[in-house]
């Protein structure tokens, strides 16, 4: 019997392991080469695993599709809740919204975001899924927008607190779209502008 360490079986990757790589590699195919056109093996052999890796943590590609677009909204709630807090003073919150829209490059993430509004359009059975999780980014949005103005009664919104937290998703995905037409624009600094030009003092 050898006592080579290579002879030892080589250890199971653990299936959260093995699910997140999956779901990183979905979401770089699926920018790449857009969902329709994407195959599932060349998830699984971006991933470093067999296309079966892919059907034992997913029922479908429909389903990994789902799966990578929960995981791309839950980081960038996950990124706006660490940055908003109630104790935030009333002459910093642009700045916190500067940090907030233009902390990182969104270029691949509009990407992945574009592809699954085009998927959701050409499959009616994924548009309840899309319109789902962009509903619960505008919620996510619009808890942190009420938690942040009911801890500041002494400043104006200018307009409803529903609309204000429209208006800066709105328009932070106008900018990042027409982004290669507009190359010098940090879409924060865009949205902070916002933010200052339309809260006031009451």
């Amino acid at each position: 019997m050898s006592d080579d360490a290579s002879d030892a079986p080589t250890p199971r990757t653990p299936r959260a392991e093995v699910r997140e790589r999956l779901l990183n590699a979905g979401a770089e195919v699926f920018a790449e080469q857009g969902v329709h056109e994407a195959r599932l093996d060349e998830v699984a052999a971006r991933a470093g695993f067999s296309k079966g890796a892919v059907y034992s943590n997913f029922s479908s590609k429909e389903d990994l599709v789902g799966q990578v677009m929960q995981r791309a909204t839950n980081l960038v709630l996950g990124e706006l809740r660490e940055l908003v807090s109630v104790d935030i003073a009333a002459v910093d919150i642009a700045d916190v919204v500067r940090a907030a829209f233009g902390r990182h490059d969104q270029s691949a993430q509009f990407a992945l975001l574009s592809e699954f509004r085009g998927y959701a359009s050409r499959h009616p059975e994924f548009l309840p899924e899309f319109v789902r999780q962009r509903r619960e980014l505008q919620d996510g949005v619009l808890e942190l927008v009420r938690l942040w103005f009911g801890a500041h009664p002494e400043v104006d919104p200018g307009m409803p607190l529903e609309d204000f937290a429209t208006v800066l998703i709105g328009a932070n995905v106008g900018i990042v779209f027409d982004s290669a037409a507009l190359p010098e624009v940090n879409p924060g600094e865009i949205v902070a502008r916002l933010v200052e030009a339309v809260i006031r003092r009451r």
